[in-house]
């Protein structure tokens, strides 16, 4: 294995679905020194559920499995080495770039396994407003995507994936933590932060340059993904705004999104303890 990707910086964009990963993405793509692809589903899909069944194998005595034959150091170089050539066939479309760009919001429950084999990853956490994500996840279930068609199931997913994630604030250094509304409000001091934390050197006239071609209307339009090889599904670019989750969420559905994630809401500062009573006074 060359050790070409070794020296590479990996970097992981996490948090809830539909709270602006695969818009930051695409901005952070748009650097000469980022490779980035389609979401990999290499951690949720492959790494981590070999990960899960060696610990429960290890820690069952009775039931033992690969660690007769293996060691846990050559498990995971094992494991390593998976990632570094699927990582390498990323590379492929971008050979000269410095960082490695990948994204999921399922890797939000993945963080202490992707920094174990993968020490030197760097997490970029953007959260949004649980309500306008609530909203987004139960318009995308009516037309491209079904996991979160009722608020129990959308407030729940943010709130999980919201405090999964934040678990890389453990990682020194390794962590940086971004709010969607403050993209919107101020997107070049937003981005410039991002990039500055990545190790990539950006002025602040090339990352309004970035926020200009990759503005929320055009990929409306032109439905971008990462990849120049696919689009993103009609209708994913939904509207891109702070607050819509005022016009669009009935008083019930506030009350069940307070009841399952309130506390998370208001611990990150997007409301008071009476929201849903002051929201229906209005």
């Amino acid at each position: 294995m060359s050790s070409t990707i070794q020296d590479k910086q990996f970097l992981f964009i996490v948090g809830a679905p539909r709270s602006g990963t695969t818009w930051l993405q695409i901005m952070l793509g748009e650097h000469p020194q980022v490779c980035t692809s389609v979401e990999l589903t290499l951690f949720d899909r492959y790494i981590g559920q070999w990960m899960e069944t060696w610990r429960h194998e290890v820690e069952n005595a009775h039931r033992p499995g690969l660690n007769l034959f293996w060691t846990e150091q050559e498990f995971h170089g094992f494991l390593q080495d998976f990632i570094y050539k699927t990582y390498e066939r990323a590379l492929a479309a971008k050979p000269d770039a410095t960082h490695v760009l990948d994204k999921r919001p399922s890797y939000s429950e993945h963080v202490e396994t992707i920094q174990t084999l993968l020490p030197n990853a760097r997490f970029i956490h953007i959260i949004r407003d649980g309500r306008d994500v609530a909203t987004s996840m139960m318009a995308a279930a009516r037309g491209f995507w079904f996991q979160t068609d009722t608020m129990q199931k959308a407030a729940t997913r943010w709130n999980e994936k919201v405090r999964q994630a934040q678990i890389a604030s453990r990682f020194a250094g390794q962590y940086l933590e971004i709010r969607y509304e403050d993209l919107l409000e101020d997107g070049v001091a937003t981005l410039k932060k991002v990039f500055d934390f990545c190790g990539l050197p950006v002025t602040e006239g090339q990352v309004g340059e970035i926020l200009e071609q990759q503005a929320f209307d055009k990929l409306q339009s032109s439905r971008k993904s990462a990849s120049a090889e696919y689009k993103m599904p009609p209708g994913f670019y939904r509207k891109g705004k702070a607050g819509n989750w005022q016009e669009e969420l009935s008083t019930e559905q506030q009350q069940q999104f307070d009841e399952i994630a309130g506390e998370l809401l208001r611990e990150l500062g997007y409301a008071g303890d009476h929201w849903v009573a002051s929201t229906t006074a209005n």
